[in-house]
């Protein structure tokens, strides 16, 4: 019996894969992407070109936010917006911080608000790489 050839190989594979329910797909990184990447800890800035390193890095952030429950929906002007659930002790997190009032902690909206500004401040941080951008008073 003759060995099969690359091609025949290659399409099994894909086809096990694909009865397995993977699938794989093509993506543009661009370097703004990557950067961020590295900045957020999710890939070591030497394997900001290795194409396996920046696939488990993409998969483990997909698992993650699959994990949170992180939902997304198109805002009002457009924009990608995410959801997810917030447990008490990040509530509990944003008052003792000071990102929400105390007689806040029950007021959804409130919640939602004060996160979002938490959450852009923490990734402008992380662009950055700034700790004095959290304007954190020393004591």
């Amino acid at each position: 019996m003759a060995a099969a050839s690359p091609v025949a190989l290659r399409m099994r594979r894909s086809r096990a894969r694909r009865r397995q329910g993977n699938v794989i797909v093509n993506l543009e990184i661009g370097p703004d992407a990557t950067a961020d990447l590295v900045t957020l800890g999710w890939l070591t800035a030497p394997d900001r070109g290795n194409k396996d390193a920046l696939a488990r890095a993409l998969t483990h952030l997909i698992e993650r936010a699959i994990w949170a429950h992180v939902t997304s929906s198109t805002g009002s002007q457009g924009q990608v917006c995410f959801t997810c659930g917030l447990q008490g002790t990040t509530v509990d997190a944003l008052i003792s911080l000071g990102w929400l009032q105390a007689d806040c902690a029950g007021n959804v909206d409130a919640i939602a608000k004060a996160f979002r500004r938490f959450a852009g401040r923490a990734l402008d941080v992380a662009r950055r790489g700034a700790l004095d951008l959290w304007n954190i008073r020393r004591r």
